[in-house]
């Protein structure tokens, strides 16, 4: 069971890292939507890699996600209550990708917050699943 949830976790991780390649592509293609969608990926799985860690499975709908990524936030991190905050701008990206409704500067603006619940995400992530293995 173990291993089953390591490689799964493992498998989430290998994919935000393949869609943020995606999101800095599009990105410097000028290509928002796409963008942001991609960027959202990378905070979706990071956030179902935490879920499988607690629940042994993926989220099964994107509502599971949001809350269980505005409790986990809170709960886990110094500053949880700004992150769940930065996680509702995540959001906002993956509408944008139907709506394209932000501009640039809104963009660039959500990016930098954005990239920062990665950076979080992607380290804690690493750091759970270490001494998980061990």
């Amino acid at each position: 069971m173990r291993e089953s949830i390591i490689y799964r976790v493992r498998d989430y991780m290998e994919r935000a890292s393949r869609y943020f390649d995606n999101f800095e592509q599009e990105r410097r293609r000028g290509e928002k939507e796409k963008a942001g969608e991609a960027l959202w990926g990378v905070v979706s799985c990071l956030l179902n890699a935490f879920f499988i860690l607690e629940k042994g499975k993926p989220a099964s709908k994107h509502g599971v996600l949001s809350d269980f990524a505005q409790q986990f936030l809170i709960s886990s991190f110094k500053n949880g209550e700004e992150l769940a905050r930065v996680y509702k701008k995540v959001e906002k990206f993956h509408a944008n990708f139907y709506h394209a409704f932000l501009d640039k500067a809104e963009f660039e603006e959500l990016c930098a917050d954005i990239l920062t619940l990665v950076g979080r995400l992607d380290i804690a992530l690493k750091y759970k699943l270490q001494k998980l293995e061990l």
